[in-house]
């Protein structure tokens, strides 16, 4: 089987459930994952003949596309912030929000900072900003520890020195620490939201990094402000993903926990997506 047979059994098995666009990237991702064939490589040998595991490693990656896995799970990688970092099932698939996230704080370029990263999945946050900020010290928690060691492996693949620590946040931490800034990704989707949400998302990403408790949207955001109220040092800055549809219930419960200067930052959507405020 050449490399232009698969991509005609491929688009026949798919054409379907996937719109055209979308089918040439995912053919382009799995052929570079699987056989290390770029798109001007392909475009000047088509004819490349596939090895027995290459077709074997593609022919398995059109079922899984079919049960709507999504591609990052099946290459086991994803882009950030222009760096490769591992995923599997057991972190988020990192988003472009959360990008625009770390990107605010990189703007805000905190010096010989204590930075500690709650939630932090496959340890995006917390790595993308150390390799920017080198002078700054990072913590970095999960509950999940096989999270942890999805991003411990990150950590060392890009050579960054992170403390990667198993804490839930959901229960009452007393720590030795103070932190400069703290940075959140937080589970915030509600029940509502749910019901909109692709089985992309529902049926592979990890629930416990994903969804609140009914009836408690700010479930995460409390548990996280509470924790700062002895662990953020005074004039510590808070910065945190949040619900669009929660923006001003976020910014209110800030100001009631004695913090200020909270700014609302839109995504690249036009979608309240992000906030930041500092500690009196």
């Amino acid at each position: 089987m050449t490399v232009l047979d698969f991509k005609n059994i491929f688009v026949e098995n798919l054409e379907s459930q996937i719109d055209q666009n979308e089918l040439n990237e995912l053919f382009f991702w799995l052929i570079e994952h699987y056989c290390k064939i770029d798109k001007i490589s392909y475009i000047l040998n088509q004819n490349y003949k596939l090895k027995i595991q290459e077709k074997e490693d593609l022919q398995n990656a059109i079922e899984l596309l079919k049960k709507e896995t999504p591609i990052q799970y099946i290459i086991g990688s994803t882009e950030f912030k222009g760096i490769n970092f591992c995923v599997n099932s057991n972190v988020l698939i990192p988003r472009p929000e959360t990008e625009e996230l770390v990107n605010w704080i990189l703007e805000d370029n905190p010096k010989n900072k204590k930075i500690l990263d709650i939630g932090t999945g496959s340890g995006c946050i917390a790595i993308s900003l150390s390799k920017s900020l080198e002078d700054c010290f990072f913590e970095a928690w999960d509950v999940c520890k096989e999270a942890i060691s999805v991003a411990k492996r990150n950590s060392k693949k890009h050579k960054t020195k992170i403390t990667f620590k198993l804490k839930d946040i959901r229960n009452d931490i007393f720590y030795d620490n103070k932190f400069d800034i703290i940075v959140s990704n937080p589970p915030y989707v509600t029940h509502i939201d749910k019901q909109n949400m692709s089985k992309k998302v529902l049926n592979f990403e990890p629930h416990i990094a994903l969804f609140v408790p009914q009836n408690e949207p700010l479930f995460y955001y409390k548990k996280i402000l509470k924790f700062s109220e002895r662990h953020l040092k005074s004039k510590g800055i808070i910065y945190l993903e949040i619900n669009e549809n929660l923006s001003k219930d976020v910014k209110e419960l800030l100001y009631n926990n004695e913090f200020h200067d909270i700014k609302l930052r839109k995504d690249f959507r036009q979608k309240n997506r992000m906030i930041k405020a500092v500690k009196k």
